[in-house]
């Protein structure tokens, strides 16, 4: 028996037998690696996320563990308050949603932009500091690891910059995926952060590669700005255009896949 969840499951109906006031069930087109679904139960929005194969399963387990450590240290950003469920043996998530849009959905003004990058600086500060006893992979490992699920004829050539800096320097707690669909803006103020599935011990500059790679060029200078203020260092520019390039073909290869694997899945126009 599979242990993790596919299209033909009736999801809707799994979530109503958890939460029989469940309205408004509706699957969202951001569950790359799980099915995402969002009810409203007793009118508080929830999160479900299905994952998609056995890879994404153990993730998903980690990730709950990690998100429960996280409430206990008292970090002033709110982040999923997870719980975990199982359907005949397949386990599954659920969470109350953060209130806010995502900043792929938010525009701000030049001063907003600036105290957004200084708070998401803060934050993965903050949680580079973390004394987190839970055994987290390397980054590389991670995303080695997530190579053999997704990807045929993989370079890790591009992985070279990020080996090289887990090896030189003391690493620390990294959200992973730290890109402008996981972080909730309201009134322009970051006030969530979103999907730790790619928790890992890694370098800062890794999550700051990832951010800015995914956000327009007027965001650059000032993460970047922000970045150097924060972590009282000067940005290696060499190596963080290589970790750029490395997400960049880390989502191409990963695009291939969920075309060929997942053809359920409503993929942005520029990625058609």
């Amino acid at each position: 028996m599979k242990k993790f969840f596919t299209i033909n499951d009736d999801f809707k109906n799994i979530i109503i037998s958890l939460f029989p006031s469940a309205k408004k069930v509706r699957q969202v087109s951001t569950g790359w690696t799980n099915f995402v679904y969002i009810a409203s139960v007793k009118g508080q929005k929830y999160v479900f996320r299905f994952p998609r194969n056995d890879f994404f399963r153990k993730v998903l387990k980690k990730e709950s563990r990690f998100c429960r450590y996280l409430k206990t240290q008292g970090i002033n950003i709110t982040t999923p308050n997870m719980s975990l469920y199982y359907n005949n043996g397949r386990v599954f998530s659920v969470h109350e949603m953060i209130r806010g849009k995502s900043l792929t959905k938010t525009r701000l003004l030049p001063y907003q932009k600036r105290k957004l990058a200084h708070d998401c600086c803060e934050f993965l500060k903050a949680l580079s500091q973390l004394k987190c006893n839970q055994r987290l992979p390397r980054a590389s490992t991670f995303l080695r690891n997530l190579s053999y699920v997704s990807a045929d004829n993989y370079d890790f050539i591009y992985h070279k910059t990020l080996e090289k800096i887990e090896r030189r320097e003391k690493i620390g707690v990294t959200h992973g995926d730290f890109n402008p669909g996981n972080l909730i803006i309201r009134k322009g103020v970051l006030v969530g952060v979103l999907d730790f599935a790619f928790v890992s011990k890694s370098s800062p500059l890794n999550d700051l590669a990832r951010i800015i790679g995914r956000l327009p060029v007027s965001y650059r200078k000032y993460f970047i700005d922000e970045f150097q203020k924060v972590f009282h260092c000067i940005v290696n520019y060499k190596e963080l255009t290589d970790l750029e390039r490395m997400w960049e073909y880390i989502e191409k290869k990963y695009i291939v896949y969920i075309k060929k694997t997942h053809p359920d899945i409503e993929l942005p126009k520029k990625y058609i």
